[in-house]
């Protein structure tokens, strides 16, 4: 029987833990037996298996490219372990909802994410999806975003960002995109400026005007 093979994946917020072992006799972890994700600061741990990182894998990258795209993204989640993330525009911070079952809103766990964790899980799952000893098969699992949820002023920069640049680059410029607030008015950059009166201006009475009496 293969030895059992341990991988960790590390952020300052978030720490990714995988335990398998290779179907193969090799370095590559082929079989996943358990996985933990933990968010610093939180005592709740989700874990779960293959289907659990498979679907946190689809959540995060969905939600990243709702906040790039200002769509709404399903992310193709299953059923089971169903994991999604949402805004929390109020907060200025997102919430990560774990599911057993879909339907089942009782048996939920709920971890509210501040950006800098969200940018930390994202990088864990950047660190995941490159490593080519392990869980060779999820590269199946990495969806670009479908063409029907573009937006038409933003479709160009999405398609000239390769998938291959993982998640952290996406996540560079939807978290800037999330963080910028809307401005409440624009300048016409053709408008030419108003004159600023002169306040030091003085008025000189009329007694005391050269002509005056």
């Amino acid at each position: 029987m293969s030895n059992t093979i341990h991988r960790q994946y590390i952020s300052p917020n978030c720490v990714l833990s995988l335990q398998g072992f290779s179907d193969d006799n090799n370095d590559v972890m082929s079989v996943l037996t358990q996985a933990e994700c933990q968010i610093v600061g939180h005592t709740t741990i989700l874990s779960g298996g293959l289907v659990f990182v498979e679907n946190l894998i689809k959540a995060v990258s969905a939600y990243s490219q709702e906040l790039l795209s200002g769509l709404s993204h399903s992310g193709q989640s299953t059923d089971d372990q169903y994991i999604c993330l949402r805004k929390l525009p109020e907060k200025n911070r997102h919430l990560l909802i774990w599911q057993e079952k879909k339907e089942d809103t009782n048996n939920q766990l709920e971890i509210e994410l501040s950006t800098i964790q969200f940018f930390d899980l994202l990088d864990t799952i950047d660190q995941l999806s490159v490593d080519k000893y392990t869980l060779p098969q999820l590269e199946d699992n990495l969806y670009p975003l479908s063409r029907r949820y573009r937006q038409g002023d933003i479709s160009i920069v999405e398609q000239s960002t390769p998938l291959a640049l993982g998640f952290v680059g996406l996540a560079l410029a939807s978290i800037a995109l999330f963080m910028i607030p809307n401005p409440s008015t624009i300048k016409d950059p053709n408008q030419e400026p108003k004159p600023i009166p002169n306040n030091n201006t003085q008025v000189i009475p009329p007694s005391q005007t050269p002509n005056g009496n």
